[in-house]
């Protein structure tokens, strides 16, 4: 949910960034078709297309951002096109004999003359893209291929230092058996498939965004009789039911208004949703979050399968070139769906569907709806990790895919402060879905099961090691500088970072950005864990001070 509504106002200069590093399998004609609801569909032709993809969006969307760098292009997302350019109203016409002699004559030469120039800049510019990119693909290759035969030919180290020889060995074997199963990950093939989907959004004090993020909902590509809405207010001390009254009565019946007279969490309001519709797929967007245009189309078509009880769409950072922060966590979502999500989708076994965009088949969620509405654990009521809480309920007993082309693009933290206390609340609700999980990935796949079991211990063990290279060891034992742990830490950051590099439609340096994130890592979010681990029972949503707003929603 949107806590920070100057960041909403800035979503249309963040999907023009997000663009800039839009994966190269994922090539789009729209962004993010956000279109008011009112708008007629008459007028869609109308609409200028450039080079570069439409994009579409509400009134709040359409902000102008200022203080976002230009794009690689040289700006081409900003440019209009040729024949759209305003027409300047000048004097009166010259007379036939001035005009002639004043006229340029050798314009159209000229013109001619710069398209050869333009298209050799292009071309220039298409091979500079694809030789930075064959490069960083090889320096992939060889760092891999590197670690994999420092491994081998240092095996005997297990028998000097066992364990940080074994946990090498785990951290290694994980990172590049992800690496290696996400190669065999395809999308979803399109089936026809539109099922009756209903979209459930809880709201709570939104009264800002929560009227256009309705509509950005309403102007999906889908058959506007099998979509339908419906919007939670959770006892909101401000106009946020006005707001939903408003959409709803220019929606044709398919928003569907809740009002709870007082705040009950979000999980509640989610709850409400799902069990006043019979719709046979119920979707759940984050309302700081916009859907491209296709991506409800796309990612229902995986239910084609009986056996699939939920999918989980893809996420990619929207407000991506607002801070440091904002870079880091695009290479680090880019990597966690693209790699992970796509690994544990080949044995359909995806441990959390994300919250930005994910669909559940009713009858799969119907059965445990009770209780994960009233989950608690070590006697306090589970507020947080509702989306990581479902998917264990339906993983359970059915398959859970990841679908790449059902893109989503969402806002992520800016500041150090609220990233810190969102990570937290999610390593507390990893420490309790982990348990959970735990005791029934071993029915699925082996492959996916021993996998799952090694991301639950490698949290745990990674702080032990790191203390270990850089103080104990040292320290204790007089060793120097721990050199081959901080490689292995500059090993992987360059894997995360290079991978995401060749992955993109264009060569950005945004890749760089990884490897801070790998040792910014290291040197906050690491320690984490434990902290989580002991704090487990707090029911506080962490994302604000202890006030009203900071309850669930």
């Amino acid at each position: 949910m949107i806590r920070n509504r100057s960041r909403y106002r800035r979503v249309a200069g963040a999907i023009r960034s997000a663009q800039e590093w839009a994966p190269a399998d994922q090539p789009r004609e729209h962004l993010a078709h956000a279109a008011p609801a009112h708008e007629s569909r008459a007028a869609a032709p109308a609409r200028v297309r450039t080079t570069a993809r439409v994009i579409d969006r509400p009134a709040p969307f359409a902000a102008a951002v200022r203080d976002r760098p230009a794009p690689f292009d040289g700006g081409i997302l900003d440019r209009p096109a040729p024949f759209a350019a305003p027409v300047v109203e000048g004097p009166a016409p010259m007379p036939a004999r001035v005009a002639a002699v004043a006229a340029p004559a050798p314009a159209p030469a000229t013109a001619a003359a710069k398209a050869p120039a333009s298209d050799r800049a292009v071309r220039y510019r298409r091979l500079l893209d694809g030789t930075l990119r064959s490069i960083a693909a090889l320096y992939l290759a060889l760092i891999i291929v590197g670690v994999v035969v420092y491994k081998a030919a240092f095996i005997h180290m297990l028998f000097i230092d066992p364990f940080f020889a074994a946990y090498g060995l785990l951290v290694s074997g994980y990172i590049v058996s992800r690496f290696g199963i996400s190669l065999f990950y395809r999308s979803g093939k399109p089936h026809g498939l539109e099922p009756h989907v209903a979209i459930v959004m809880p709201a709570f004090n939104e009264e800002d965004a929560i009227a256009d993020s309705l509509r950005s909902l309403l102007a999906l590509d889908y058959p506007a009789d099998k979509l339908q809405i419906v919007a939670v207010n959770d006892g909101s001390s401000d106009a946020t039911l006005r707001e939903l009254n408003k959409v709803a009565d220019q929606a044709d019946g398919r928003v569907r208004v809740i009002d709870f007279p007082e705040n009950r969490g979000k999980r509640a309001a989610m709850a409400a949703g799902i069990r006043v519709t019979d719709a046979e797929i119920v979707a759940f967007v984050d309302s700081d979050s916009v859907l491209e245009e296709d991506a409800m189309r796309i990612l229902v078509q995986a239910f084609h399968e009986p056996k699939v009880g939920a999918v989980c769409g893809h996420a990619d950072v929207l407000n991506v070139r607002a801070t440091w922060l904002t870079r880091m966590q695009a290479v680090r979502y880019f990597v966690a769906f693209k790699v992970i999500k796509a690994a544990e989708s080949v044995f359909n076994a995806v441990t959390c569907c994300s919250g930005c965009f994910s669909a559940y088949r009713r009858e799969a969620i119907m059965p445990h709806l009770d209780w994960w509405e009233t989950q608690t654990f070590l006697g306090v009521e589970s507020t947080f990790g509702d989306d990581r809480s479902l998917t264990n309920c339906v993983l359970r007993k059915w398959k859970v895919r990841y679908e790449d082309k059902a893109v989503s693009h969402t806002i992520v933290p800016e500041s150090f402060q609220q990233f810190m206390k969102q990570q937290t609340r999610w390593k507390r609700s990893w420490t309790r879905e982990s348990l959970i999980v735990g005791t029934f990935i071993w029915r699925k796949n082996p492959i996916a099961a021993l996998a799952t079991y090694i991301s639950v211990i490698l949290p745990l063990v990674a702080p032990i090691a790191a203390l270990r290279a850089l103080v104990w060891q040292p320290i204790m034992h007089g060793t120097g500088p721990p050199v081959v742990y901080i490689l292995g830490i500059y090993a992987l950051a360059l894997v995360y970072g290079l991978y995401f590099s060749i992955r993109q439609r264009r060569y950005d340096t945004l890749w760089l950005a990884g490897i801070l994130f790998v040792f910014f890592y290291l040197a906050f979010m690491l320690w984490q864990t434990y902290y989580a681990i002991l704090t487990s029972r707090t029911a506080s949503w962490g994302t604000r001070a202890a006030e009203p707003e900071a309850v669930p929603s």
